[in-house]
């Protein structure tokens, strides 16, 4: 993808890195990474809540001025999964959701901002990284890449892993540049998956596909 970060800017704890990222590019800084520690009000699609503790998440926001007004934004959402699958190791449930043992590790979240008439992709990211439990409710169909992966991961360093990604990761330009890399296993209605946008009235189909990284 076509990404110039001009700042990757890293905060302690703040509400949500989306709302800070349009705050900031609606005064104009921009291209810009937002990255905290900790988000007391993060969400995900359709307003969903997501939960984060300090140090146990990675949490960042950015900004693809790149690409205001594209066409079909979903595929930037789609095209963010591909890359950040290939730096946590995990499969990709679409249109959002990052799985590993069939548990939802993490998220992806794109949402358009106004700017002077245009509109501009800001795409959220959301990790669970070091936690060993989760409440209750959400205890069975959740995890983290340490109870994946038996360590502790250190989240600005994967946040900078992402980014580089981020370069590497194919042009949101259709579905065949994603289907090329490989990198999702379906996991919906079998091992194949059906999404409809009703926005852009275009449907979708999927098979079953192994991650080849």
């Amino acid at each position: 993808m076509k990404l110039h970060v001009g700042e990757f800017a890293v905060y302690p704890s703040v509400a949500s890195t989306q709302d800070i990222a349009r705050e900031r590019l609606e005064i104009g800084e921009n291209p810009l990474v937002v990255f905290s520690h900790h988000q007391e009000a993060g969400r995900g699609r359709f307003g969903r809540e997501w939960i984060s503790t300090f140090g146990d998440s990675l949490t960042m926001s950015v900004v693809l001025l790149e690409y205001a007004d594209c066409p079909r934004p979903w595929l930037i959402g789609m095209s963010t999964a591909v890359a950040v699958a290939g730096a946590i190791r995990s499969q990709i449930q679409w249109p959002n959701d990052l799985v590993i043992g069939g548990k939802k590790v993490g998220g992806i979240l794109t949402e358009m901002v106004e700017l002077e008439g245009r509109k501009v992709p800001v795409v959220g990211i959301g990790i669970n990284l070091n936690q060993v439990l989760f409440p209750a409710e959400i205890a069975e169909r959740a995890t983290s890449l340490r109870m994946a992966f038996g360590h502790e991961w250190d989240a600005e360093e994967l946040g900078r892993e992402v980014i580089r990604r981020l370069v590497d990761a194919p042009e949101p330009n259709g579905w065949g540049s994603l289907n090329q890399r490989g990198a999702c296993l379906m996991r919906r209605r079998g091992n194949g998956s059906r999404w409809q946008t009703g926005r852009w009235g275009q449907r979708l189909e999927w098979v079953r596909m192994v991650s080849s990284w």
